[in-house]
């Protein structure tokens, strides 16, 4: 019992702790800049490089819908790409700010359980969400942090080089790589038993997700200040080292993480008014879609509440499949006063409209078996 109880408080004890300390750090920083500064580095950024920025982390969010559709065909399911949309864009906005535990998964399962997914699925799900943005995280850290080294600022030290850094983030990659292509047996991890993603699947998880990062790694490009000269890869480089750091500290939306690494990586070639650029990246990349993926979940509420009442007091809201319900009715009066049913041989299922293909199967590719099912080989 007291082991369980360490486990429950432990992230969240340690989540706190780092982020006490970024935010203790991000104010030592923040003391050596100037207000002045601080003014210049927000009216420096070009209007139309925020637009552009704020488009393509738009596009941004909208690529994001993948890691939930390449979950569902790890675990074999089919759901219409507007609920895939609203969970994963209302799962990803107050996940990226709130966190994994608190956010992203009780979203997920919330949703996906309501829409007919069993919980080992869904669990299955939710890792596999994770393990996309990893995989593309160790291919893409890798690449970029051997050929573009960040160079450190004086008073800051690692017992390692960031070249040594990305060659074990590529040695990762490459495990991984090697794990989905060699070993095909399942993995039990407590009830369920997961076999590694098939090498397609594991491609175009790292493929999505490298996508992803460059994306949003352009978009804190362009709020840089306009007179700021530093290369694209330098900045790429800088941001893959801060979320990735901020992922694994838990720390919700890595608020404090995040900006105190960007300040120490990128001051020495932006200048202090990279602080400012840094705040403009977490409006539009972090709390604009906060309040866009909160209205979503809201306007669903809304809508699904009125669906429920209609449907409650007997109200039809949906006129096609009353018009198929009339012609269905009338045809079954006809067979009886017929005396014979058109198709006696047949079997008639209903279908909800809203799920098709293998959403309406119980398939199971082989990466994934619940516990109900043996593992085979």
């Amino acid at each position: 019992m007291p082991k369980k109880r360490i486990r429950k408080y432990a992230g969240p004890v340690l989540a706190i702790a780092l982020f006490a300390l970024a935010v203790r750090l991000l104010i030592r920083e923040a003391h050596q800049i100037t207000w002045d500064e601080f003014v210049r580095g927000l009216t420096g950024v070009p209007a139309s490089q925020i637009v552009i920025a704020a488009f393509l982390i738009a596009l941004n969010y909208g690529l994001l819908i993948a890691y939930d559709i390449l979950a569902l065909r790890y675990v074999a399911r089919s759901l219409p790409l507007r609920r895939i949309a609203l969970v994963s864009i209302a799962g990803f906005s107050l996940g990226n700010n709130l966190g994994t535990l608190l956010a992203a998964a009780p979203i997920r399962f919330r949703f996906y359980s309501q829409w007919g997914l069993p919980a080992g699925q869904i669990v299955a799900l939710i890792s596999v969400v994770g393990l996309t943005f990893w995989s593309g995280w160790w291919f893409l850290g890798g690449l970029v942090l051997i050929w573009v080294p960040i160079q450190l600022p004086p008073d800051v030290t690692l017992p390692f080089a960031t070249q040594t850094l990305g060659v074990v983030l590529i040695s990762l990659a490459i495990l991984y790589s090697l794990v989905c292509f060699l070993w095909r047996k399942p993995w039990p991890i407590g009830e369920l038993h997961l076999r590694p993603p098939r090498p397609g699947l594991m491609f175009v998880q790292a493929s999505v997700a490298a996508v992803d990062l460059l994306i949003s790694a352009t978009a804190l490009y362009l709020v840089l200040p306009g007179d700021s000269v530093v290369p694209f890869a330098q900045v790429l480089a800088a941001y893959l080292v801060a979320i990735g750091v901020a992922m694994m500290t838990q720390v919700p939306g890595g608020l404090g993480v995040l900006e105190v690494i960007l300040l120490t990586l990128l001051k020495g070639t932006v200048g202090d008014t990279v602080l400012a650029s840094v705040l403009i990246f977490r409006v539009l990349y972090y709390w604009l879609p906060l309040l866009a993926g909160m209205i979503a979940l809201v306007g669903y509420e809304i809508f699904s509440g009125a669906v429920a009442a209609r449907e409650a007091s007997g109200i039809v809201i949906d006129p096609e499949r009353s018009v198929e319900a009339g012609r269905s009715v009338e045809a079954g009066r006809k067979s009886v006063a017929g005396g014979k049913s058109d198709s006696p041989g047949k079997s008639v299922s209903a279908e909800d409209g809203d799920s098709g293909g293998l959403g309406d199967q119980e398939i199971l590719l082989p990466e994934f078996q619940d516990d109900n099912k043996p593992a085979d080989g």
